[in-house]
């Protein structure tokens, strides 16, 4: 059984002291001893009441999708109302923030992606959370990013975007659903790589930005496969490439970037399933082997290969592990192209 709750955020707290540097938050979540056995967390008596699961953005992104989709499996079979709960706003920092001040009894959780490995990079001081505060449960999916243009846009290659680009004033804009998705990254690993000069448009929610993308407001998009696969089908948008180093399932006819002329370009987007740091390992446990039993059913397998991504369940701690990879990386890359927050 799932519910959908949706609401505006609270005010916001004051930020947080100076961010944790990444490489020690994280390894602050890692524990000292292998996870728990299987019998020790088929055990622990959860959900013992409904479980709330925050999406940092507004409803119709990736993570809405995936959540939903986790939630109605996990409900199921818990019996337990799962809520989703769309606390958009800050590129992600506001439903962030709730769960890391929330209870650390695992009923409430937090299904986010890249940005809340990138977002202390991005956001600096300002960011209002610290990667501390979080327990990694499980990966949720993992899968290429595609980079698309409106139909209008006479370009129906990479090299081809990449050489209308260079005759633009200011090159060509695109946009995303917000600084630090993996719609922004994407494009400005692209932008670094291919030398493309590119110009940011930030918008709330990967709603709005449909919504002018659509309409041909904006020329291109790198856009999960989650919400581009149905509309390249039906001809309402054109894909060029995938982000991946190797071609997608869904579209094996649409070459990768590095194939089509970025050599040595790769990005993936990946979702995760986060709770409150202070949740007892138990409760983790269970938790995370109960998310990779809904993910490993035929019919969410089946449903994340027709969305363009797979499933991904890992134990608590490769999650975490995973995760501290990704932030290193990611910080590396936003220094070293003095990208920030628009």
């Amino acid at each position: 059984m799932i519910n959908t709750q949706s609401s505006a955020g609270p005010a916001r707290r004051p930020a947080s002291p100076k961010a944790v540097p990444v490489l020690a938050a994280l390894a602050a979540l890692l524990p000292a001893s292998a996870a728990m056995p299987v019998a020790a967390a088929d055990s622990v008596a959860f959900p013992t009441r409904p479980v709330r699961i925050v999406v940092p953005y507004p409803p119709g992104g990736p993570n809405d999708i995936l959540a939903r989709l986790l939630g109605q499996k996990l409900g199921d079979t818990w019996t337990q109302p799962v809520l989703i709960d769309n606390r958009g706003g800050a590129g992600g920092n506001i439903g962030t923030a709730i769960v890391g001040r929330a209870n650390p009894d695992g009923h409430t959780l937090l299904l986010h992606a890249i940005a809340f490995a990138v977002n202390p990079t991005l956001y600096g001081d300002a960011v209002p959370y610290r990667l501390a505060e979080f327990t990694p449960v499980s990966l949720v999916a993992r899968g290429p990013i595609l980079l698309t243009v409106h139909p209008g846009v006479p370009a129906t290659s990479v090299k081809e975007f990449i050489a209308l680009a260079k005759t633009k004033a200011g090159g060509l804009n695109y946009g995303s659903g917000g600084n630090g998705s993996s719609l922004h990254l994407a494009a400005e690993l692209f932008k670094a790589q291919a030398g493309v000069p590119l110009t940011h448009i930030p918008y709330k929610g990967t709603g709005d930005l449909m919504s002018d993308f659509l309409a041909g407001r904006i020329s291109a998009v790198f856009l999960s496969p989650l919400n581009a696969v149905p509309l390249v089908k039906q001809g309402k948008l054109r894909a060029l490439a995938v982000t991946s180093p190797k071609r997608s399932p869904a579209l094996p006819d649409l070459p990768t970037i590095a194939e089509a002329g970025v050599p040595g370009y790769d990005m993936e987007a990946w979702f995760a399933l986060l709770t409150a740091a202070g949740t007892p390992r138990p409760v983790v446990n269970a938790l995370s082997q109960q998310v990779g039993s809904a993910l490993r059913t035929p019919d969410v397998l089946e449903r994340l290969v027709t969305l363009g991504v797979e499933a991904a369940p890992t134990t608590p701690e490769q999650a975490a592990a995973y995760i501290d990879r990704e932030a290193k990386r990611w910080d590396r890359i936003l220094r070293a192209a003095g990208v920030k927050a628009d």
